[in-house]
């Protein structure tokens, strides 16, 4: 594995490869146990089982956190624990979706690798390093994203000495001192949130990175199409293996498309059917209970939810755009030029080439910014509605 300098600048002698893109998503996967790599030492099988025990009883200790702090606290408090409890639900339910799904997202390494192999020339090898760097910087983003939002929810707690989500932690109410209940209550919640964190970075990122991998190519097979028959050094029989090999291209990428689909599927599902009520909790805390602090730190979450769907979602509709572009590359190739078998040939290519690239949350939403911009409406809809009932006077008096 590069450094992550070079795979963020792409430095590096060597040639960038495609399945560079899914370095840090499958390092990170490892970190936390949700990829399991040969040989299982008993350090990492332990540090393992501890990640999948906080993953998988963070919403048994954020609901009861809640249920516990439903009459002590204001609105403010209570709206920013929800806000991220709705988030937490779905999380375990995607890491056991990718774990039990991590044979088929690495089996497209080979297809992808097989796929490079077709591309040497400069500018070719370049955009395929671009695509690298893209990665990276995505993966990046995320994660700084998330981890600004978890460090200012402990900057929160700090500032008014209080537990920053209040989380329930079994057995600290049984120590008697207050100052060790409380610090050590901290250490473990922000310990957890952080874990959560990494976890959701990857989980949210994996997507939008598979897709950009898939456009590169997409890009890539149109403007080899659209050399074909242009090269007069080659006679009909090299035309024509030139495209058999096109062909074959498209058909990997078709295949890799096949094995994802199912991934995002359930995953991108889940994300989208909290995204709206989260998002609607966030807009009553900010505009209507939250102090400036608690308001900074929810347009920090909000930001970061959606971060859980845009980039996906627009690197979706962008595949969809530039995969319905390799029809009209292959037309405006140089058939003119070509044998009767070639043309023959480039018919059916035209044809499979005309179906469209995309992906389905469940075969409910479609997989592109319409549907992502249907949910923003939609929770805007649902806090204007709450807000013209009158949900928000009637509960001031809480906060």
């Amino acid at each position: 594995m590069r450094k992550f300098s070079e795979l963020f600048y792409g430095e590096g002698k060597e040639n960038f490869e495609t399945n560079e893109s899914f370095e840090l998503l499958y390092w990170n996967w490892t970190f936390l146990g949700t990829r399991l790599v040969k040989p299982y030492r008993v350090r990492n099988l332990m540090s393992s089982a501890f990640a999948w025990t906080c993953l998988l009883t963070s919403p048994l200790f954020f609901f009861v956190g809640i249920a516990k702090m439903v009459n002590t606290s204001s609105m403010t408090e209570l709206l920013t624990l929800i806000q991220a409890a709705l988030n937490v639900i779905t999380l375990p339910l995607k890491t056991i979706v990718i774990a039990y799904y991590m044979k088929r997202l690495s089996s497209v390494k080979p297809m992808f690798k097989r796929l490079d192999e077709r591309y040497n020339t400069p500018r070719e090898r370049e955009q395929i390093k671009e695509s690298v760097k893209y990665s990276t910087r995505i993966f990046a983003i995320y994660f700084i994203a998330y981890f600004i939002y978890g460090t200012m929810t402990a900057l929160l707690g700090l500032t008014l000495h209080s537990q920053p989500l209040n989380s329930w932690l079994p057995f600290t109410d049984w120590i008697p001192m207050q100052t060790l209940r409380f610090w050590l209550h901290f250490c473990y919640e922000q310990f957890t949130v952080y874990l959560l964190l990494l976890n959701q970075v990857s989980n949210d990122a994996y997507a939008c990175v598979y897709i950009h991998a898939l456009r590169t190519h997409i890009n890539l097979l149109a403007e080899r199409v659209s050399r074909l028959g242009t090269n007069s050094e080659f006679d009909d029989e090299q035309n024509f293996k030139e495209l058999i090999d096109c062909i074959a291209a498209h058909q990997e990428l078709l295949e890799i498309v096949k094995t994802v689909a199912n991934v995002f599927s359930l995953t991108v599902f889940m994300q989208f059917t909290v995204a709206a009520a989260i998002l609607c909790v966030c807009m009553l805390n900010i505009f209507i209970f939250a102090d400036t602090f608690h308001q900074v730190v929810t347009v920090i979450y909000y930001m970061c939810v959606s971060l859980q769907t845009l980039p996906t979602c627009y690197e979706a509709s962008m595949l969809e755009a530039e995969s319905a572009q390799l029809a009209l590359a292959i037309f405006h190739c140089n058939w003119v030029d070509m044998d009767k078998r070639s043309r023959k040939l480039l018919i059916y290519f035209i044809q499979r080439a005309q179906e469209e690239i995309s992906f389905t949350a469940l075969k409910i939403f479609q997989i592109n910014l319409r549907t992502n911009l249907s949910i923003a409406k939609f929770s805007f809809t649902l806090y204007a509605f709450m807000n013209e009932m009158g949900f928000g006077e009637n509960l001031k008096d809480k906060k």
